[in-house]
């Protein structure tokens, strides 16, 4: 009976131990299963389509994509002829409207796309920048190659070791190729208006602003000059005008007048008889501060401030021809119907949400279409509305994103060559950039400098070049590139009008 008993535990402790080493196993196999299959996007897949805003622009270039192959793999992500070894991939959802129009400049519906949010999936190989791809779906995803935007689709889910091999083991280029070739000499210049808060002299609803113009002009991806001077240089297609704000203070006064100028080699003499007499032309009622937002080629953004109303605070927008007469510019008048449209619901939206009662309110309460001007985000800029209330007794606004890309008649040069991902992988402190039109240099602004590196190959260099440091509170009001032949003649014309090299 012993005997029997002895045998049957036996029988079950083997098939006990027998059932655990099952369990292990399938526990195993899926531990072990293909790391890509957690991947945002993985497999095999093929260039289908695209879509230009530029038609016939390098249509045989854009052509040449159509039919390669795209990898995604743990360890690489190929492209074509390019690729990275060792990828990570960073994911963030966003809206899509916003992401579109502020990134790319383009709309959903110029894509096709009809979904309020989208994934977008980033990916880098040590600190540098690969390529960033729109996932519309599990199988289709997009990528902006040169302002071009190209469909890919997937043909299998997984990557065989042999298409793998085949990057690690041929000479591929790993990253793009250089626009121009390193015997060519490359020109560029920039002009940054900057304006900063004079904390000595501002008191509650009195700020003042003070100006200046930076000047940095390259040469080969080498900075041969770094300049600056008092107020705003601006370059007009009829030649350097100056721009600047002049403080009247009297007994129960203090007001703001916005003076623009050509300058055409003006002595003193003359300089003061022009500022004598734009001063006749600015209206005696206007009592209020002014603080410019944005200046370019022919429009200034100004915010105006109603000091001795309890702060309020307007924007409007102008021709800097007309800065001292005339109504402002409404945003019908420099981005169409369609941005009028986007003005009254985004405006809508924010009059809505403010308060309950001024949704059965009997008061016309519609956006005031006036109310516009330009700031800077990720690199671009953009227009914003703003919606004044009063709120326990004082002024105070609201700004909103109005969904219109400023035109070049508006912004002259408002590109990225390198995608803003990219720049805050290499620099995370970064609140603004710009690169030039020849793509030779970058301009990383932070908050308190700005740093100046080469672009190498379509990428950002390792080692800066230049650096000014900003003051406490600057910000950007302005920036304008030249390139060529132009960069020496706008050196020598910044110099004879009191531009001076930075001390360090």
């Amino acid at each position: 009976m012993r005997r029997y008993l002895f045998i049957s535990i036996l029988v079950l402790i083997i098939l006990f131990l027998t059932s655990c080493n099952v369990v292990n196993m399938e526990i195993s196999d899926t531990i072990i299963a293909p790391k890509n299959e957690s991947l945002p996007i993985s497999g095999k897949w093929i260039i289908e389509d695209y879509k230009s805003s530029t038609e016939g622009e390098g249509e045989e270039t854009i052509k040449s994509y159509l039919g390669k192959e795209a990898l995604f793999h743990e360890d690489l992500v190929a492209l074509g002829e390019e690729y990275c070894e060792e990828p990570i991939f960073k994911i963030k959802n966003v809206n899509t409207w916003d992401y579109l129009l502020y990134q790319y400049k383009t709309s959903p519906d110029f894509l096709n796309i009809d979904k309020d949010k989208i994934q977008i999936v980033s990916i880098m190989s040590k600190d540098q920048f690969f390529y960033e791809f729109i996932k519309e779906s599990n199988d289709r995803i997009i990528v902006n190659i040169d302002g071009v935007f190209f469909y890919l689709k997937q043909i299998s889910p997984i990557v065989e070791d042999e298409d793998i091999a085949e990057y690690f083991y041929q000479e591929k280029a790993m990253f793009r190729a250089e626009s121009l070739t390193d015997s060519q000499s490359i020109n560029s210049s920039i002009l940054i208006g900057l304006k900063s808060l004079n904390l000595e002299e501002s008191r509650e609803n009195e700020e003042k602003w003070d100006y200046r113009t930076i000047m940095i002009r390259s040469d080969n991806k080498e900075i041969v000059g770094i300049y600056e001077m008092e107020d705003i240089f601006l370059p007009r297609k009829t030649g350097f005008w100056k721009v600047e704000v002049h403080r009247e203070k009297g007994q129960d006064l203090v007001k703001d007048d916005i003076l623009a100028y050509p300058l055409k080699k003006t002595k003193d003499i003359e300089k003061k008889g022009i500022i004598k007499e734009n001063k006749k032309e600015v209206k005696s009622q206007d009592n209020s501060l002014k603080n410019i937002l944005y200046v370019g080629n022919d429009y200034i953004s100004i915010e105006k401030v109603n000091y001795l109303n309890k702060g309020e605070r307007l924007l409007e927008f102008y021709l800097i021809d007309n800065i001292n007469k005339g109504n402002p510019i409404k945003i019908s008048d420099v981005a169409g119907e369609a941005g009028r449209i986007s003005f009254l619901d985004e405006g809508n939206k924010v009059i809505l949400s403010e308060d309950n009662q001024y949704r059965y309110s009997s008061i016309d309460l519609s956006p005031h279409e006036e109310s516009f001007g330009l700031f800077r985000r990720n690199g671009h800029w953009i227009y914003k509305g703003r919606i004044n209330f009063i709120r326990d007794g004082n002024y105070s606004y609201k700004n909103f994103n109005i969904k219109a890309i400023p035109s070049k008649e508006v912004v002259q040069y408002d590109e990225l060559c390198i995608p803003w991902n990219a720049i805050k992988s290499k620099v995370p402190e970064a609140i603004d950039a710009f690169t030039s039109p020849v793509e030779d240099i970058i301009i990383i602004v932070t908050h308190n400098s700005m740093v100046i590196y080469p672009i190498d190959g379509g990428e950002i260099g390792n080692v800066q070049i230049g650096r000014i440091q900003l003051k406490a509170t600057e910000k950007i009001i302005m920036a304008e590139w030249s390139v060529g032949r132009y960069p020496i003649m706008w050196e020598e014309e910044f110099m004879k009008n009191g531009g001076a090299p930075i001390k360090e």
